[in-house]
């Protein structure tokens, strides 16, 4: 058990409303004020290591769903707690130089050549948590409300997302759900840098706010192993309703955990499925219908940065490259040409 730090007040922003919206970004070259930046966190922050020390934080408020990358210069000790009903995520994107031990874990890199596991860190759990940091790490979290991921999950996965969020503690998963998570969280930053007037729209912001909560999940649950026996019937049925529910609403970008809560089923009874009925898994094709969708909304999109995160393309470069390679040109290319041939007056 860890003891809950004696965090004065001050040490402690208080939590955006739910409804809230916004970006943050600030750097203090104070330790006691990096442990206050980060908003909603009852924390305390001790230098452990010799030397001037910076400190920087970006953050961003998706109506209760929070982002952020943290980065530090020197060696803490970090103690905590997160509010009740909360649960954050963290994964590393540079270690830094020295050890990093979370709750007396430190195998952040152990095994992952031979296994494909990668790892992350859950701040969340009654007895609060500890965290000693090596020099030049950078952390991104994401907190999310813990009910509200719940209701994208399966009976079992509910049950799993319960037993993590009560104690914080370092996880191993498949590199791929791990990997995915990073890729979304340095996106999203790197989209909302680029133009941070998108998060005034509420497609957009929907749409990343479903990413987070999609991409959490994965991470969440991807370890868990659940045995697959669905007979070649029912896993093309499932595959024919998710495709409806994909056609349903063709303007709507639709993520696989909101095709899991719908149909009801495991994210591994889905991907089983459609790796057996396409020979592609679902995110692969909800890709491919994004791209889609995405190509349409360059027709009439201001730019083409709008255009790919109305369907939830964060990362641009990733985007330029799935385009080109499903299309056979680049968006941008795409963009220019569709202006080119629109009849005058459109």
């Amino acid at each position: 058990m860890f003891a809950r730090p004696d965090v004065p007040p001050s040490a402690s922003r208080a939590v955006p409303d739910a409804s809230s919206c916004g970006v943050n970004l600030a750097a203090t070259r104070d330790v006691d004020e990096q442990a206050a930046l980060l908003s909603g966190w009852n924390q305390s922050y001790a230098q452990l290591s010799a030397g001037p020390f910076e400190g920087r934080i970006e953050e961003a408020w998706l109506d209760g769903v929070h982002l952020f990358i943290e980065s530090t210069s020197r060696r803490l000790m970090q103690r905590g707690e997160l509010a009740p009903g909360r649960l954050a995520l963290g994964l590393p994107l540079a270690l830094g130089e020295g050890q990093a031990v979370f709750c007396g874990a430190s195998d952040w890199q152990a095994g992952e050549p031979s296994t494909g596991a990668g790892r992350y860190c859950t701040f969340s759990g009654a007895d609060g948590f500890e965290f000693f940091t090596p020099e030049g790490l950078v952390m991104a979290g994401l907190e999310l409300d813990r009910d509200e991921l719940a209701g994208l999950a399966t009976a079992s996965e509910q049950a799993l997302i319960e037993q993590i969020g009560q104690r914080a503690s370092l996880h191993h998963a498949p590199a791929a759900g791990v990997a995915g998570l990073k890729a979304f969280m340095q996106g999203a930053f790197e989209m909302l840098h680029a133009q941070p007037a998108l998060l005034g729209n509420s497609a957009v912001r929907g749409m990343l706010r479903q990413a987070a909560l999609s991409n959490a999940l994965e991470a969440l649950v991807s370890a868990a192993a659940d045995s697959v026996d669905v007979s070649p019937q029912r896993q093309w049925k499932l595959v024919a309703q998710a495709r409806e529910r994909v056609q349903q609403d063709p303007e709507t970008p639709m993520t696989v955990a909101m095709l899991c809560q719908a149909l009801q089923v495991s994210r591994r009874t889905l991907q089983s499925a459609f790796q057996e009925v396409l020979g592609m898994p679902p995110a692969a094709f909800l890709r491919a219908v994004r791209l889609a969708g995405a190509r349409r909304a360059l027709r009439t999109a201001p730019t083409v940065t709008e255009a790919a995160a109305q369907w939830g393309f964060w990362h641009f470069s990733h985007f330029a490259q799935d385009f080109r390679r499903m299309f056979g040109e680049l968006p941008s290319q795409a963009w220019r040409r569709m202006r080119q041939d629109r009849p005058p007056g459109h």
